[in-house]
């Protein structure tokens, strides 16, 4: 019986990606005339499906990246992951969630969904590897930044207000008294807490306060993974602004171990009010990022890229709002 002839086959004879192949054949942009000119009388010669195109299957109109280090089952970015896949369906849309290992990441190997051709477009939530972002951005899917922005790329992004997140967290914990104030996350990590870290310093610098270095906790590895807070030995801030509600409710537990009590001796407050955080009995006071605003526009997005292909957004920055809970409040004695 005879070989069946794909698309991969058509790509490797013609030195070009599947992705280029399928945009040829389906009559799609993204490749030039006299590329698909030549792809198309490849496939003909090769035996392709009659007149050198084949019924399209039902594709992915969009694919949900995540980063494997992000997800577990009380990520943030899981929770954005069942958001969008509903409010994509409620719109009519098909979207697939990937999840890409670490290696795969470093390496910039695409998921199958994406070399296939089977995807229109791509939300990438939460930072990734410049290796992989560069094949993505090779395969001609378009694509949104979710939740973080990278300005090597000129792509299209929905990001939360994290500057002035950060530095009204900080505010509010001097106008509640608290003149001794750290951070917890390692600003190198993401550019998402680089900015919440930059607000947190902004408020500082703006305001003429002490700052010191001995204050900044870094709260995971160079692999990205979460690590116990190493408390000060000396001089304990009397507060922390932490880049995330996971990192503030780790740390309320390392200082409960330490012998502190929140609120009563330090201050702790999240970021991002995902699944209304408690700790310890208590609720986070923590800054509430719009995920659905940020959601409804991202899926607006890629509602207005199927009619128009060219369509851009550019990057939209999304406020958000104080939550007041039980862990930043000054203790009335």
């Amino acid at each position: 019986m005879r070989k069946q002839v794909t698309m991969k086959d058509v790509a490797q004879q013609m030195d070009v990606s599947i992705v280029s192949v399928s945009k040829a054949l389906s009559g799609k942009e993204g490749v030039s005339e006299e590329l698909r000119k030549k792809i198309i009388d490849k496939a003909r010669e090769m035996g392709y499906a009659a007149g050198g195109k084949k019924k399209e299957a039902v594709g992915v109109n969009a694919a949900l990246i995540i980063s494997e280090r992000y997800v577990s089952e009380r990520s943030f970015y899981v929770q954005i992951y069942q958001k969008m896949i509903m409010g994509l369906s409620e719109k009519g849309f098909i979207g697939i969630l990937e999840i890409v290992k670490k290696e795969n990441e470093e390496k910039g190997i695409l998921p199958a969904t994406v070399l296939s051709g089977t995807v229109q477009q791509a939300v990438i939530i939460g930072e990734m590897h410049s290796a992989f972002l560069d094949k993505m951005l090779e395969s001609g899917v378009r694509i949104v930044f979710f939740d973080f922005l990278n300005e090597e790329y000129d792509v299209d992004a929905i990001v939360s207000d994290n500057i002035n997140g950060g530095y009204l967290l900080t505010r509010m914990l001097v106008k509640n008294g608290y003149q001794k104030i750290g951070f917890v996350g390692d600003y190198r990590a993401t550019r998402s807490i680089l900015d919440r870290f930059m607000g947190y310093m902004k408020y500082l610098l703006a305001k003429d306060r002490r700052m010191e270095p001995s204050w900044v906790l870094p709260d995971r590895d160079t692999e990205g993974e979460y690590v116990e807070v190493a408390l000060p030995l000396q001089d304990m801030p009397e507060a922390f602004v932490c880049n995330n509600d996971e990192a503030a409710c780790r740390l309320i537990d390392t200082l409960g171990r330490a012998g502190y009590r929140v609120p009563q001796d330090i201050a702790v407050t999240g970021y991002d009010d995902y699944a209304s955080r408690e700790t310890a009995g208590l609720k986070l006071t923590t800054w509430h990022v719009n995920v659905d605003e940020m959601i409804r526009l991202c899926i607006q997005l890629i509602e207005a890229r199927t009619s128009d292909p060219g369509y851009r957004l550019g990057t939209v920055t999304v406020t958000g709002q104080m939550v007041q809970g039980q862990t930043a409040g000054k203790w009335e004695k």
